[in-house]
Order: C-alpha cells, then structure tokens, then sequence
C-alpha cells in the first residue's frame, strides 16, 4: 500500500469494491469457461467453441485480473483500464436487453410466461449497464484522478 493516498473513506471505499469485483468476476469467469470446456469432454460443437472462446476470453480475463490488482493498489493505469472496461460493459448491456426485448417467443408458450421471462432477462440485462455507468462517472470524477495520482 502507498502511505500517502488521500484519506477519503469513500473513495478508498469505491475503488477497493471496484477491485475486488473484477478480481472475483473475472476468476469466475475463467473457472466457468475451463468447467465448461471440461464437462463438455473435448468432443463435438460445443467443444470448439468453448476452445475458440478461450483463446480471447483467457487475455481478456487476465487483463481483468491484473486491472482489479491494480485498483486495490491505486496504480494509476488500472482508473484507465476500469474505464476502458466500463463503456463496453455498459454497451454490451444494451445491445443485449435490444436482443432479449427483441427475441420472439415460441408458438406453445403462453403471452404472460414470454412477458415474465422477457422482463427477468432484461432485468438481468440491465446490471452491466448500471455496473458500466457507475465505473464511468465515479472513475472521471476529479477526486478519484487525485487519489490515483497521490504518490
């Protein structure tokens, strides 16, 4: 830890659940891949794809990873990376709650359960959005750049 860090408990506060958060989400995200992969047992369609999708998931992940470290330790390139992180985050998120809300339903299924279902998927949906919007404001706000710059 660098002892001269501006002392505001909320920003410390902020940036060490910011770090936390992508250390666990991308670790959860790389034990889902590999026990994916595992369980599909190497063979057929799904098998590529999990293998294809490592091969971009895995630098991405570690680059997560590395950004969450950093946070905790308020290097000053990990605020950049968090906001790299944040924007694509947040479009990703949108451009899935377009796709959920825009999905049709099955010709059996009732108009309720395709409504339930629709609103719980675009409720979920909006998690990335909320989670990339607020990495986006608290990471440019001038106090947080001066924690980061500290040292």
């Amino acid at each position: 830890m660098r002892p001269n860090l501006p002392t505001n408990s909320k920003i410390d506060g902020g940036v060490k659940v910011t770090g936390i958060l992508a250390i666990i989400c991308n670790a959860f995200f790389v034990f889902g891949i590999l026990a994916m992969e595992f369980q599909s047992g190497g063979h057929g369609e799904m098998a590529n794809f999990y293998a294809d999708s490592m091969v971009w998931t895995f630098p991405v992940a570690g680059w997560g990873l590395a950004t969450g470290i950093g946070l905790l330790r308020a290097w000053r390139w990990a605020r950049i990376s968090t906001l790299i992180f944040s924007a694509p985050l947040a479009a990703f998120g949108v451009l899935e709650t377009v796709a959920s809300l825009r999905m049709p339903g099955d010709v059996d299924t009732p108009r309720w359960e395709l409504i339930m279902f629709k609103t719980g998927l675009t409720l979920l949906d909006l998690i990335p959005i909320a989670a990339g919007i607020a990495w986006l404001v608290f990471f440019t706000r001038k106090d947080v750049k001066a924690y980061f710059q500290a040292g």
